[in-house]
């Protein structure tokens, strides 16, 4: 379609126009841990009986804070509030940053770094030796948590629900401060921010309206978690490349190499 392929091209031309970001400077992987493969029914429609199949990868256990995106910024004048081009975000880049290479108070340097577009995510992940995860590898990981019970996996994506229906822009908290982790301690897949995903707008995007009747018609089982899941693609699928909402963050995923078991970003 026309605006997938603008979507491809502003992405090429990004790689070309500020192609230093991906030179590094010894930017590498850190804090992140080793997802095994494995596969998971999402709620988009799929063949019957074959769940998404996910390789084995590599993601960081917390969020891209403001401390680790100023040391970005740094190396990186083209991506800073002042300097970005319109074409790869929207006017609340970093509305919230005091000044191109300052986030503010030293209390900030743990928060999620959000109002920033997918454009720049993927450009940060690119510089840290990583990229955006996919939308399978995300969910498959946030599908990886451990219960007592059925009633308390119940409650949990209950609280999910409500979460994702009242999320406060204004008031994030650090990194690793939800206390929720995953069996393989990625944490804060929830009740944090929402993250970018590489294909935030799966091909399905563009044949659906996003309203409540929509999540309904959506693939999956009627659990409450196929629920919450149904909201947080609805909610993905409403953003553009270009979105700067306090709401967003992200987080890097790495592929896996036979040299690569931990990382050490920066």
């Amino acid at each position: 379609t026309k605006k997938l392929s603008h979507i491809i091209l502003t992405t090429c031309l990004a790689s070309l126009l500020f192609g230093g970001f991906n030179l590094l400077q010894g930017q590498n992987q850190q804090n992140s841990v080793t997802i095994p493969e494995g596969s998971f029914h999402s709620v988009l429609p799929e063949a019957e009986g074959e769940p998404n199949r996910v390789e084995s990868f590599n993601l960081d256990q917390t969020a891209v804070t403001n401390e680790e995106f100023l040391e970005f910024l740094k190396d990186n004048p083209t991506w800073r509030k002042s300097a970005i081009p319109a074409l790869y975000s929207g006017s609340d880049y970093l509305r919230h940053w005091e000044s191109d290479l300052s986030y503010g108070e030293e209390s900030l340097k743990d928060i999620p770094v959000t109002r920033i577009s997918w454009f720049a995510a993927n450009a940060y992940c690119g510089w840290a030796e990583g990229r955006l995860p996919t939308i399978n590898e995300w969910e498959y990981a946030a599908q990886a948590m451990n219960f007592n019970s059925p009633a308390k996996a119940d409650q949990f994506s209950a609280d999910l629900i409500g979460w994702y229906s009242a999320v406060d822009a204004n008031r994030v908290q650090p990194v690793g401060s939800t206390g929720i982790e995953n069996r393989y301690g990625v944490k804060d897949l929830f009740g944090l921010v929402m993250e970018w995903v590489d294909d935030f707008k799966p091909p399905i995007g563009t044949d659906i309206s996003l309203d409540c009747g929509t999540i309904g018609r959506m693939g999956g089982d009627s659990t409450l978690y196929s629920y919450a899941m149904s909201i947080r693609y609805l909610t993905r699928m409403s953003f553009s490349a270009t979105s700067t909402t306090g709401m967003m963050g992200f987080r890097c995923a790495y592929d896996q190499t036979d040299n690569i078991q931990t990382a050490t970003r920066k």
